[in-house]
């Protein structure tokens, strides 16, 4: 899945830059300029991935797409590079996206949970081999013939192996009922789910299930004490200095500089808000900024890395980065690669948003984009593959 960067064998002048080819004869700016140039300029489909003559920039095929808006940050060597919005918060306005807007980021909401998680793990006050039936208070995971053989842990639940059901769940529009936490769990109105339940033995195989998040999450709440947003905000946003971000649904139009919600035509949705709510907060609620989850790609890397006094301890970070077995993932993120090219990924789909996140541990970079459209995700395949055209890692 991961490649390293581009071993760099000769010199050559492109577009009157400076620039390097590498082993497999791709050229690669060495000057800063230059490679940005070419992340936003050398867009393409997978299918043309060998047409050198197909470029087209981030504007244009953000209109080919349908996608208002785009936000992208890069991080190189443990630090954040550069980050930079494109497009506009809503169609049809002049309302212009920049680096301090959210967005809604689905999925990718799941590595910040389990940030939190293991931040309670590190102050002793969970293990992630424990039963959560053991931590949680307001309900519990239904016993039945499965979990009296192997119980329900976070770690089963983090690496998508708990057996637990409900991949993933539906948006609220303005002005519907939300949910609470039980509710969620239950099925009950008015979320729009079926029960989230055990119907596989625990450990036996991979599902993601952003049902056993919400498991998570009600465990983080019964635990701390803390409505999730709140425990989000002490745990993570506050160590890392996240103040953009918020797990807070449906998010209040006060946080300002919101990307408006797209659907695959490319028109507004959600209005007259202009955005859905995600009740499942810890599975797909997260609102935050490319710069700012770039904070917290830095500190599971350093983390990792074991430099100093790290928001992590460094054994928990080993073992958050380590595939669980039979699953592709590890406590919270999808991991991948060995040695130089060892690497933590996610997307994220909400209604109306598409997002990415990478982070390689070794090399200390990474990269993070945010979409405000439902066909988001073919976009940013496009900016992934000028990333790496420009010598950065992207897969």
């Amino acid at each position: 899945m991961s490649r390293s960067r581009p071993t760099l064998v000769a010199l050559s002048m492109l577009a009157g830059s400076l620039v390097a080819v590498s082993l497999q004869g791709q050229a690669v700016a060495t000057d800063l300029e230059s490679r940005l140039r070419i992340v936003e300029t050398s867009l393409r489909p997978r299918g043309a991935a060998a047409d050198q003559s197909i470029r087209w920039t981030i504007e244009e095929r953000m209109a080919h797409y349908g996608v208002a808006g785009v936000s992208v940050a890069l991080i190189e060597d443990g630090a954040l590079l550069w980050a930079k919005g494109y497009g506009l918060k809503q169609a049809g306005t002049h309302d212009a996206i920049d680096p301090e807007t959210v967005f809604s980021v689905g999925s990718v909401s799941k590595v910040g949970t389990a940030a939190i998680t293991l931040r309670l793990v590190d102050e002793g006050r969970l293990d992630v081999d424990r039963p959560v039936n053991e931590y949680l208070q307001r309900w519990k995971v239904p016993s039945n013939e499965f979990t009296e053989r192997e119980p329900v842990t976070l770690r089963k639940i983090m690496s998508h192996t708990a057996g637990l059901t409900v991949h993933g769940f539906q948006d609220f529009q303005p002005g519907e009922d939300l949910p609470e936490v039980v509710q969620i769990l239950d099925g009950a109105p008015p979320a729009k789910n079926p029960p989230v339940r055990v119907d596989l033995l625990p450990g036996s195989e991979f599902r993601y299930s952003g049902g056993g998040t919400t498991v998570e999450q009600l465990v983080i709440e019964d635990v701390t004490g803390l409505s999730f947003p709140e425990a989000a905000r002490e745990h993570l946003f506050g160590p890392l200095g996240m103040r953009r971000s918020t797990y807070e649904n449906p998010l209040p139009a006060a946080h300002g500089n919101v990307a408006r919600a797209h659907g695959p035509d490319g028109k507004p949705r959600a209005l007259p808000r202009g955005w859905e709510a995600m009740p499942e907060a810890a599975a797909s609620g997260l609102w935050t900024t490319p710069s700012d989850y770039a904070r917290l790609i830095i500190a599971l890397i350093e983390s990792y890395q074991g430099d100093g006094d790290t928001f992590l301890r460094y054994e928990t970070a080993r073992d958050m980065m380590t595939a669980v077995p039979p699953s592709i993932f590890g406590l919270g993120p999808e991991v991948g690669g060995e040695g130089p090219t060892r690497n933590f990924v996610h997307g994220g789909a909400n209604d109306s948003y598409r997002a990415w996140i990478a982070g390689y541990l070794a090399e200390g970079d990474g990269l993070v984009i945010f979409t405000n459209g439902a066909r988001g995700n073919e976009l940013i395949a496009e900016i992934r593959m000028a990333v790496d055209a420009a010598g950065w890692p992207s897969h």
